[in-house]
């Protein structure tokens, strides 16, 4: 079995720990750049560089594709319907690294989000290259939702602009994605109103509050700083505080008003603000107000959080596409909680994959992989070195996924982890227990030769002991035939020496 090929996960020794699922908390700054950081590392690992820097490309860009269709079919009336992200917003959001500051505009059309979010920009960059569509009159500029980003003057990341369609505009069909979407992604909302802010305008608040029933799901990551901005306001002379206090105030209105008021003061973190006209005469004031709200926004940037965790915009996309197949299943809102945990099993996927992927470098270093066994050394040894790296890999997935915020979702990594080294396992067996067949082919081979050559130089040493002893038989055979035949020489010589002696006598 291929360790590419998953099947069921059963449990086994190198399970991750199950989290718990404790109340949501809130991590410290310094835990999440490092839960961050570990993430990204581990993903930035197996995304490619996209050929066009999201830099030059130009912007705005629509973030979202709307389409017109039929309420029913054969029916005149039209509705709005977002289908998808489109591909340049994609390409710009793919390519932003961690940290990204989303912030959008909403509130009432015609009330100058765009103008405003332009000015803002300006004011924070320096210079007016690029612009939101805006000009006077009834009819709206903006459709769906705008888009425009640009680096962090202040800081790291960068920072995104959502310009949105208003409500009270020809398309309120296009409401429920533009306010889903608004509240999902921004880590700051502003709310617009023209002239005096009134209850009447805390309606935008509301339908952030209702998408998703972000209302029974407290961990979900909706946006907490609301700014509620009084547009071309008649209120000049009253302090923003005092306006603040008035508009949320319980001491006076029907049941239904105070309850939206409690629930602001309960779910966001709220504050005033207030923009002079735009007129002639006092340009300068205006842009000064527009540079203490830029200058505002400036110091109170949030990164955009999933899961308690900060992410990149690769991530962000998945969220879109996430909430906008909610909508074109059918549904009239966003279920930013059931969004939420789809991102966070996806994170939790990834990280377990990016991990595995290093895992699988460290196992190929070691020559452990399956596709390196020899059957040479033992499955002992085998495995207990794959287990070191394995433990490695563990602690450095385990520091992200148990930061998750829900954590039941985040436990696909652990599902993922225990699916591929139980496979990856069984593989390393396998491939053993086939070298080590062949090796002991091999032996019996190897040991049937040793044996023949065994026999042969066994005869052939015996033949050398023959013949040395026939060498040495014969060699003390001359030598004892030269020694008759010298002693019998030597007497000969001896007796005839004598003979010719005494014959002289």
């Amino acid at each position: 079995m291929s360790s590419s090929q998953p099947t069921p996960s059963t449990p086994n020794t190198h399970q991750l720990s199950r989290p718990s699922s404790p109340a949501p908390q809130t991590l410290t700054s310094t835990a999440l750049d490092n839960v961050s950081s570990t993430f990204n590392n581990l993903i930035s690992r197996t995304r490619r560089t996209p050929a066009v820097d999201w830099r030059e490309i130009p912007q705005p860009v629509n973030l979202v594709k709307v389409v017109s269709q039929p309420v029913a079919p054969g029916s005149t009336a039209i509705k709005y319907l977002a289908t998808g992200i489109t591909p340049q917003a994609e390409l710009i959001l793919s390519q932003l690294p961690v940290p990204i500051h989303i912030v959008a505009f909403t509130g009432f059309g015609r009330s100058g989000k765009s103008f405003t979010a332009t000015k803002v920009r300006a004011h924070l960059t320096g210079n007016n290259d690029h612009q939101f569509a805006s000009a006077p009159g009834n009819i709206p500029c903006t459709h769906g939702i705008d888009m425009m980003v640009f680096d962090n003057p202040r800081g790291p990341g960068t920072v995104v602009f959502l310009d949105c369609e208003g409500g009270a505009n020809h398309n309120q069909t296009a409401l429920p994605f533009v306010i889903g979407l608004a509240a999902r992604l921004s880590t700051q909302l502003y709310a617009f109103e023209r002239g005096c802010f009134t209850t009447g305008g805390l309606d935008t608040v509301m339908q952030v509050i209702n998408m998703g029933h972000a209302t029974s799901a407290d961990d979900v990551d909706i946006t907490r700083q609301l700014i509620l901005v009084e547009n071309m306001s008649i209120n000049g002379d009253i302090p923003d505080r005092r306006l603040l206090e008035d508009l949320l105030s319980e001491e006076d209105g029907d049941e239904q008003t105070n309850r939206v008021r409690r629930l602001i003061k309960e779910r966001f973190d709220t504050s005033f603000a207030k923009l002079p006209f735009t007129m002639k005469g006092n340009a300068e004031v205006h842009q000064e107000a527009v540079a203490t709200l830029a200058d505002s926004l400036a110091d109170s940037l949030t990164p955009f959080v999933i899961g308690g965790v900060p992410v990149d915009g690769a991530v962000v996309v998945q969220l879109i596409n996430e909430l906008l197949a909610q909508i074109s299943a059918g549904g009239s809102r966003f279920n930013m909680v059931s969004a939420t945990e789809a991102l966070v099993a996806n994170m939790a996927a990834e990280a377990a994959n990016a991990v595995w992927t290093d895992f699988i470098a460290k196992v190929r270093k070691q020559g452990n992989h399956p596709v390196q066994i020899n059957g040479r050394k033992h499955l002992r040894t085998v495995l207990r070195e794959v287990e070191g790296a394995a433990n490695t890999c563990i602690n450095e997935l385990e520091s992200f996924t148990t930061k998750l915020v829900p954590a039941e979702p985040a436990t696909v990594a652990k599902q993922t982890w225990d699916r591929n080294f139980r496979n990856f396992e069984q593989d390393i067996r396998a491939a053993h227990k086939r070298k080590a067949d062949e090796l002991a082919k091999y032996t019996q081979w190897a040991d049937r030769i040793n044996r023949l050559v065994n026999e042969i130089v066994a005869q052939v040493v015996e033949a050398i002991r023959q013949f040395i002893r026939f060498a040495r038989f014969s060699t003390s055979l001359i030598l004892m035939s030269n020694y008759y035949f010298w002693r019998s020489s030597f007497n000969l010589v001896t007796g005839i020496a004598q003979g010719v002696i005494s014959g002289g006598n």
